[in-house]
């Protein structure tokens, strides 16, 4: 069977930050998996156990040591994670889910797939209040299953929409403090993005990667 591609992989560019602000850490999630992305870590982080979640069945079945399940309900106990590393969708056009009628190219969720997204996917929600909301709820969740000095390691992008760039890296930012978490470093990293499109040529260069480590609840 044909896989499935993700329009949203990690990029090689991000993978020295990651294991950097990781090195340490024993029990690792990604909420949001993917195909698996987070996997490429095992081997630069010898004895980590890395665990990945992923909602959507045609993505979670290309890794074996991926779960099929939903980033709102984890199913793990409190505290069991040192770490989380993930990389939430960006509420930028790739979450565009109307139905095409012309031939053209789009790298989105719900063309990748070919079929609408499970209402609990964020690859459906344009930054704005839904987008938000969902993602309290995503870092509530994540902090459930997080121990005590947890690390957080979230990779994130700026957009550009209607020629003024939306502030969603500070959002996430401002919502981790809010829930306890401390930003301990922070990289911003040039990678290419996808230049398809009509607003090909209008895009931020760079990814930010930041790490947080949960020293209190609030």
């Amino acid at each position: 069977m044909e896989k499935v591609r993700h329009p949203a992989r990690y990029s090689s560019q991000l993978l020295p930050t990651l294991v950097l602000y990781l090195q340490g850490s024993t029990r690792i999630l990604d909420p949001f998996g993917g195909v698996g992305g987070i996997f490429d870590l095992a081997s630069f982080l010898p004895g980590a156990q890395i665990d990945a979640i992923e909602i959507e069945p045609e993505w979670a079945e290309q890794d074996p040591r991926t779960t099929l399940g939903n980033a709102l309900a984890l199913p793990w106990v409190d505290g069991t994670f040192d770490a989380v590393c993930t990389s939430p969708c960006y509420g930028n056009r790739m979450a565009d889910h109307h139905q095409a009628r012309d031939a053209s190219r789009r790298n989105t969720y719900r063309h990748a797939l070919g079929r609408s997204l499970h209402p609990d996917n964020a690859g459906g929600l344009q930054w704005g209040p839904a987008y938000r909301a969902f993602h309290v709820q995503a870092w509530t969740e994540a902090r459930r299953v997080l121990r005590p000095g947890a690390r957080f390691v979230l990779n994130v992008k700026d957009h550009i929409r209607a020629g003024v760039v939306q502030p969603v890296t500070d959002w996430h930012t401002e919502t981790l403090v809010s829930m306890g978490f401390d930003l301990v470093n922070r990289a911003e990293i040039k990678c290419p993005g996808q230049r398809r499109g009509a607003n090909g040529n209008v895009r931020v260069n760079a990814e930010s990667v930041l790490c947080f480590r949960l020293e209190h609840v609030p």
